[in-house]
């Protein structure tokens, strides 16, 4: 979790300088990816819009998780609308809406990503709190008058452990419905990068005028999901 989490400082990086007229260059020992067509550097590319995906996902994660721990402890009321939510991946639902926007900004993507993994990830920190509300450190807290700021400071450390469990999957959720909604051409403007957008400009290329840069971001996409994927533990 601490690793993708280093990467919300990302999102404040400056972008990189444009040259069109020595742009498009092939793969040389400066530039082992080559320049993509408004010359900068791919490899450099690659590993910005690397790190732009990275904590974005890192961020939309957050939100559904506090979005999550808020719905498992006060949101009975809204099991209902949270049920239908979770029929389908938070991208079907976002397909068309994109589309009948012409596109999500980045704003407005971060925050109905993050909002949709919520109802995902509710159900298993419900089980979790429910766990604690009818437990005999919870009983003895409300015998002795414990107020509900006393038992949020006491209790938020677990809570917060409880949810560390489900950020990889948040995250991995985040990542590939930004990169699905990019390559569509339905996420943000070319003013922000990501791997996604650079599978919009490279996967048509692949199979008529494939560059580096086009597989290793696919390459990297593919790795960073199968990184995610949780491993049984060796017995």
């Amino acid at each position: 979790m601490k690793w993708r989490l280093a990467f919300l400082l990302a999102l404040a990086l400056p972008d990189l300088p444009l040259d069109p007229f020595h742009g498009g260059l092939p793969a040389s020992p400066g530039h082992p990816l080559g320049v993509d067509d408004l010359g900068r550097d791919a490899l450099l590319r690659l590993l910005l819009a690397g790190s732009r995906s990275v904590g974005f996902a890192s961020a939309c994660a957050l939100l559904g998780l506090g979005a999550a721990l808020l719905l498992a402890w006060h949101g009975r009321r809204w099991s209902g609308a949270a049920s239908a939510l979770r029929s389908l991946p938070p991208v079907l639902f976002l397909l068309p809406l994109a589309a009948a926007a012409g596109g999500l900004g980045i704003a407005a993507l971060f925050l109905l990503l993050g909002l949709l993994l919520a109802p995902h990830l509710e159900p298993p920190l419900r089980v979790k709190l429910d766990a604690f509300r009818h437990s005999p450190a919870r009983a003895a807290e409300r015998t002795l008058g414990a107020t509900p700021a006393s038992t949020l400071r006491r209790w938020s450390p677990w809570a917060l452990d409880q949810a560390a469990g489900l950020f990889p999957s948040a995250w991995l959720g985040a990542l590939w419905g930004e990169a699905t909604l990019s390559t569509l051409g339905l996420g943000p403007g070319p003013d922000h990068d990501s791997l996604g957008r650079l599978l919009l400009e490279q996967l048509p290329r692949l199979a008529t005028d494939p560059t580096p840069l086009g597989w290793a971001a696919l390459a990297l996409v593919l790795g960073l999901a199968w990184a995610s994927v949780p491993r049984r533990a060796s017995l």
